[in-house]
């Protein structure tokens, strides 16, 4: 748990700016977390990508995680992260190969519970663009 709150602790990205062109506030309808974010993009890549909510440890260490590693996702990885992170709940491991190795950290089997928790931030992107499938 002290690695999760150390990655959530990492939030250079955390507060809304209200200059970028895409917004959305996406809700948790399990457990009540809602994360705000907002970002614009640049030929599939996402840039100035900035969050804040009240949510869970797990919810903001995956929002930190995107914006630490957001240079190294277009929309189409960011897409595919999405599905592997669902599937490895799902206990379909096959093309395990995370476009992020760092959210390894958050996917443990005890933390099944929480799956819609570290999906909300993905989510709340890819449903800002028409890209959603969870």
């Amino acid at each position: 748990m002290d690695k999760i709150i150390k990655i959530a602790a990492q939030n250079n990205c955390y507060g809304l700016k209200g200059r970028s062109k895409f917004k959305n506030v996406l809700k948790n309808k399990n457990c009540g977390d809602e994360i705000k974010i907002e970002f614009d993009l640049e030929k599939k890549k996402i840039i100035n990508f900035r969050y804040e909510g009240e949510a869970c440890i797990y919810c903001l260490a995956s929002a930190s995680l995107l914006s630490k590693n957001l240079n190294k996702l277009n929309l189409e990885n960011l897409h595919k992260l999405q599905k592997q992170i669902y599937d490895f709940f799902g206990n379909n491991k096959k093309n395990q190969t995370l476009a992020i190795f760092d959210f390894k950290q958050l996917l443990k089997k005890e933390n099944v519970s929480r799956k819609e928790c570290i999906g909300l931030p993905i989510n709340a992107i890819l449903n800002t663009v028409g890209m959603d499938d969870y």
